[in-house]
């Protein structure tokens, strides 16, 4: 009867016994052949993975437990990891484990309860490389402003890659492409995208990579979630732009990219500026530029033309000094004289006031002596003040000298005006052709006659 074991023993007691492995072979293939395959639900519990990659672990409800068997080849097929504690739903036949006689499930398939086994797969993988750290926003590297080469993996004939490949030379037809065709659907695609990852690597013209495919479902995108993938976004030297699916859709390669793109055509507006918004800017700059240019020039005329009109004559300053000298030197000339005939009167005053001859020679030699000594010491004093006030007057000298504008025209420079109205001439837009300037150098004038002229700016 259906669901019920039914054993080829006989009831009587009988003096042959089978061996244990006997009874084990027979309860076994009673197993195997009255109990057809169950899709058998619980929680996983002391879940291991053997050398052999054979996965071994315990399935238990509240009241129950069995040991579980999945081997190598449907280990493979599995999606998402086996964790302790996962609630999951199992699909295989019963049997007996004839070493140690214990009742085994063999199981072929295993999927998780709540979440679907991609999306459970999805959110593990996520995980584990996020605490590895391949996520790290310090890890993501900026695009460069304008590149000259793209790389792009994708499939070809895919509308993606037209999208991209219009957009891309709509906005700056000087672009060159380099495609590195791959799969990105079903098995192998993912091996096909690391590929051709290594290979636009290898070749080194792109300066950015797009990553991507057009929308589609889990299973359609689940290339993009391998783990392979994230790891050779990340080992790229190239910055890598993932553009996988629609806005809603997110893969592992999104987050292991240095940029995500919504869509594969907002991978490529978000790679390559519009060719036409740069001139644009370029001219608004310029623009800016040449205003801030003219206002600075007119500002350093304005300066030179105060300057000028402050000091027309260079050597007016010295002539000043000069002056100034000559009155102090006059000056101190006529105040050594007046001090010399003070002295005398007060000489001749004293000699008037001596009667005797005797003292009065006695005295005439004594006040000789004494006027002697004094003017000595005048003629000391005066001298000392003389070389005084010529080195003060030879130090101001020197200093106006330091800053004359003859010291520039005696490095080679020159002074130009123009002869009609002596104005200074410091561009070429002040003068016309035929037009006399007059040219003050050094050492002497010239006069010229100007026979062409040309703009530096």
């Amino acid at each position: 009867m259906a669901g019920q074991l039914e054993f080829g023993l006989s009831r009587k007691r009988e003096r042959v016994a089978l061996t244990v492995t006997q009874l084990v072979r027979v309860v076994r293939e009673t197993l195997e052949t009255q109990i057809d395959e169950y899709w058998v639900s619980g929680e996983v519990s002391n879940a291991r993975r053997a050398p052999s990659n054979h996965l071994y672990f315990t399935l238990k409800d509240a009241r129950s437990a069995i040991n579980v068997v999945m081997f190598n080849t449907a280990a493979r097929r599995l999606q998402f990891r086996l964790e302790d504690g996962m609630r999951v739903v199992m699909r295989g036949r019963v049997s007996l484990y004839e070493t140690r006689g214990a009742l085994q499930f063999y199981a072929e398939e295993v999927e998780p309860r709540g979440l679907g086994a991609l999306q459970l797969a999805f959110e593990q993988l996520r995980e584990r490389l996020k605490q590895e750290g391949l996520f790290d926003a310090a890890l993501k590297r900026p695009l460069p402003l304008l590149p000259r080469t793209v790389g792009i993996v994708t499939a070809l004939g895919s509308a993606a890659l037209r999208d991209m490949m219009r957009l891309l030379f709509d906005r700056f037809p000087n672009l060159q492409v380099i495609i590195a065709p791959s799969a990105v659907q079903g098995a192998g695609a993912a091996a096909g995208i690391v590929r051709a990852l290594e290979d636009l690597n290898h070749d080194g013209r792109a300066e950015v990579i797009i990553v991507g495919r057009g929308g589609g479902s889990l299973e359609d995108l689940w290339p993009f979630n391998e783990e392979i993938v994230a790891r050779a976004i990340r080992r790229s030297r190239i910055p890598v732009v993932s553009a996988v699916g629609h806005e809603i859709d997110y893969t592992i390669a999104d987050f292991a990219a240095d940029l995500r793109a919504p869509t594969p055509s907002a991978a490529a507006q978000l790679t390559v500026p519009d060719k036409a918004d740069l001139r644009r800017r370029i001219d608004q700059l310029h623009g800016a530029m040449a205003t801030a240019l003219r206002a600075a020039l007119a500002a350093q005329r304005r300066q030179v033309a105060h300057l000028g009109s402050r000091m027309r004559d260079p050597h007016a300053p010295i002539r000043d000094s000069r002056q100034r000298l000559d009155e102090a030197a006059a000056a101190l000339a006529r105040a050594c004289a007046a001090q010399s005939a003070s002295r005398r009167a007060l000489l001749r005053q004293l000699a008037t006031r001596l009667t005797s001859p005797l003292a009065i020679g006695a005295a005439t030699g004594l006040r000789r002596n004494a006027v002697r000594t004094l003017q000595e010491r005048l003629w000391r004093a005066l001298r000392s003040r003389r070389d005084a006030v010529r080195a003060r007057l030879n130090s101001d000298m020197q200093r106006l000298d330091a800053v004359s504008p003859l010291r520039v025209l005696d490095r080679g420079y020159a002074v130009v005006t123009r002869r009609l109205d002596a104005a200074v001439v410091t561009d070429v837009r002040q003068v016309e052709v035929d037009d006399e300037i007059g040219v003050r150098l050094a050492n002497g004038r010239l006069l010229a006659r100007i026979l062409t002229k040309s703009q530096d700016r």
